[in-house]
C-alpha cells in the first residue's frame, strides 16, 4: 500500500525522496489512528479466542499425560523425596550450626534448598511440554551441583578452611557490582537511584574483602580464588576440580537455549516426517534429556549434602541410597517412552489425516505402556 501511495506522488510529479517521506508520514498517521479500534477489536474476540486456545491446551496436556505421565510421575516422587531428606537433615542438625556459626553447612543447606526449586522448576516445565525450557534449568541445577561439589571437597581441607565463607561473603561483592549498575540506569528506567550513602556502605564492604581475600575476589568466581591452584577460575574449571567436565557438551547446549545465539536458532527447529517445524509452543518430544540430566544434579546435590558432615543418620543414607534407585529407574522409564514418542509421532505425520484425526483420539484415551 505504501508502494503505491509513493508511485501514485511521483506520477504526480514529486520528487522521490519528498514522495517517500509523504508516504511515511501517512502511513504512520493510518496505523496510529487505526490502533484503538485494532485493540478494541481484540478485546471483545479475546474470551472466543482464548477458549479455543483453552480447549486446545487442554487436549495437549491430556496427549502429554498419556505418553509421559509415568515418567513425570516417578520424578515428582523422586523429588519429594530428595526434598524431605534435606529438610531432614537441616531439621537435625541446623540449631548446632547455627551455635558454631558453620559457613560450610549454611551455605551448603542453602544451595540444596534452591536445587530442590529448581528441580521443581524443571518438572513444571516438562509437564507443560517445554523441554527446552527445562534444559535452561537443567543449566542452573548443574551449576548448583557442581559448586556445592567443590565447597564439599575442598571446604574440609585445613588450606580451604575458610572457602564456605569466602562464597557466603561473596553476595557482598555481587550487591556492590549490581548496585552499581542500577546507579548508571536507573533514570534510563523512570527509577529512583539509591542513596549515596548505601552505595559507599555497599563499596566500602566491597573493599573491605577484597582487601581481606585479595584482588581476585572481585571475579565472578573470586571466592574459589586459589582453590586446586587456580587464581581467577571459571566455572569450566571447576567443573574439571570436581570431575563433571564430561558434561561440558550439555552444559553449552543448553546455554545455546538460554543465549539470543544463531545455533538456539537452529535448535529451535525441529523434523517431524519431511516437515521442518520452528517451535512457537509446547510439544511432546524431547522431555527425556533434560528430565535425566536434571535427575542426575539433584542426585549430586542429594549425596553431597549428606556426605558434608559426619553426623550421618543411618535414615538418612537408607533414603540416599533408595532415592539412586528411583532415579535410575525414571532415567530408564523417561529414555523408554521417549523412544516410543519419538517413533509414533513419526509415523504419524506419514499417515493421511483421517488416520492422523483417529490417532489423536486414540491417545486421549489409552496408556501406551
Amino acid at each position: 500500500m505504501m508502494a503505491e501511495g509513493i508511485d501514485k506522488l511521483t506520477a504526480a510529479g514529486m520528487g522521490e525522496d519528498e514522495a517517500h517521506k509523504v508516504a511515511a508520514d501517512a502511513w504512520v498517521q493510518a496505523t496510529d489512528a487505526q490502533a484503538p479500534a485494532v485493540a478494541a477489536q481484540l478485546r471483545r474476540t479475546a474470551p472466543k479466542m482464548l477458549r479455543r486456545r483453552h480447549r486446545g491446551g487442554k487436549l495437549f496436556r491430556r496427549a502429554l499425560k498419556v505418553y509421559w505421565g509415568r515418567p513425570l510421575d516417578l520424578y515428582l516422587a523422586t523429588w519429594v523425596g530428595a526434598h524431605d531428606a534435606g529438610e531432614r537433615f537441616d531439621s537435625r542438625l541446623a540449631a548446632q550450626a547455627e551455635e558454631r556459626q558453620d559457613y560450610h553447612f549454611e551455605v551448603l543447606t542453602g544451595l540444596y534448598a534452591r536445587a530442590c526449586r529448581t528441580a521443581l522448576e524443571v518438572h513444571h516445565d516438562l509437564a507443560g511440554g517445554f523441554p527446552m525450557a527445562a534444559l535452561a534449568r537443567c543449566r542452573t541445577l548443574h551449576e548448583i551441583a557442581v559448586i556445592m561439589l567443590v565447597l564439599a571437597e575442598f571446604g574440609e581441607t585445613a588450606e580451604h578452611a575458610d572457602l564456605a565463607e569466602r562464597f557466603y561473603l561473596h553476595d557482598l561483592v555481587l550487591n556492590a557490582k549490581d548496585a552499581k549498575t542500577y546507579q548508571e540506569h536507573c533514570d534510563e528506567l523512570g527509577s529512583e537511584p539509591l542513596a549515596d550513602e548505601e552505595i559507599t556502605e555497599l563499596e566500602q564492604a566491597r573493599q573491605e574483602l577484597l582487601t581481606r581475600f585479595g584482588t581476585d575476589y572481585k571475579e565472578s568466581y573470586g571466592w574459589a580464588s586459589g582453590v586446586g591452584g587456580l587464581r581467577r577460575p571459571n566455572f569450566a574449571q571447576l567443573e574439571k576440580l570436581v570431575k563433571v567436565a564430561h558434561l561440558r557438551g550439555h552444559y553449552s547446549w543448553a546455554s545455546h537455549e538460554i543465549h539470543a545465539d544463531a545455533r538456539g536458532a537452529q535448535l529451535n527447529v525441529f523434523e517431524r516426517g519431511d516437515i521442518l517445524y520452528k517451535q512457537t509452543g509446547p510439544m511432546l518430544f524431547d522431555l527425556a534429556e533434560p528430565a535425566t540430566w536434571a535427575l542426575a544434579s539433584l542426585e549430586l546435590c542429594v549425596t553431597t549434602l549428606l556426605h558434608s558432615t559426619d553426623d550421618v543418620s543411618a535414615l538418612e543414607m537408607t533414603g540416599s541410597k533408595a532415592l539412586q534407585h528411583l532415579i535410575v529407574d525414571a532415567k530408564e522409564m523417561f529414555e523408554q517412552t521417549e523412544a516410543y514418542v519419538e517413533e509414533m509421532e513419526n509415523r504419524v505425520h506419514l499417515w493421511p489425516r483421517w488416520r492422523r484425526e483417529l490417532w489423536t483420539r486414540w491417545r486421549l484415551l489409552v496408556q501406551p505402556f
